[in-house]
């Protein structure tokens, strides 16, 4: 089991990443006793086989040095939660990746430092299309990089004084390490 819930997300926007997707969707939301995570790109997709060859662990395209559990331990720890897991995929469709948990669940990892992953997030997607949707416990966050590109006007997001304002932003709106 991953040990923090936003190392998975992390794990699925790199998987994105390497299936050159241009537009990625992390959505994390709260509904009663539900967490939601889901992850979209609009990648080059996988086929029935790699699918299945994924979601039972130790196939990765990634690299060579690349271990390929990411996604059985998403869909392992969503499970132990009360929750469900689905992988929705076609080639040159993209694919979209849902886990659920029930957020009272004694064995629900805590997210970690979210808003130092989501920070992570932007700066690796620079020059792609990452949007953010963060709605948990009366703390909301839609944030996304073509919107931080237009207002930084030509100013990079991974610059010094755009990341210590970023890292305050995602702080206030979400907290630091949210359960």
């Amino acid at each position: 089991m991953i040990e923090e819930l936003d190392m998975h997300i992390l794990d699925l926007v790199q998987n994105a990443i390497a299936a050159d997707a241009n537009r990625i969707s992390v959505e994390i939301r709260c509904i009663d006793d539900r967490l939601i995570l889901r992850v979209s790109d609009d990648g080059k997709g996988m086929t029935p086989e790699v699918r299945a060859a994924v979601e039972r662990g130790f196939f990765s395209t990634k690299s060579p040095q690349a271990v390929g559990l990411g996604i059985p331990l998403l869909k392992e720890t969503a499970e132990q939660c009360d929750g469900s897991f689905s992988l929705e995929t076609a080639p040159g469709r993209g694919t979209t990746v849902t886990a659920t948990f029930r957020r009272s669940h004694i064995d629900l990892p805590p997210f970690g430092n979210l808003a130092a992953t989501i920070l992570d997030l932007l700066v690796m997607c620079e020059g792609r299309d990452l949007q953010v949707s963060y709605h948990c416990d009366g703390r909301d966050l839609e944030l996304s990089t073509r919107e931080l590109a237009g207002l930084l006007g030509g100013v990079r997001i991974s610059h010094p004084a755009v990341i210590r304002f970023l890292q305050d932003y995602l702080t206030e709106r979400i907290g630091g390490n949210v359960r």
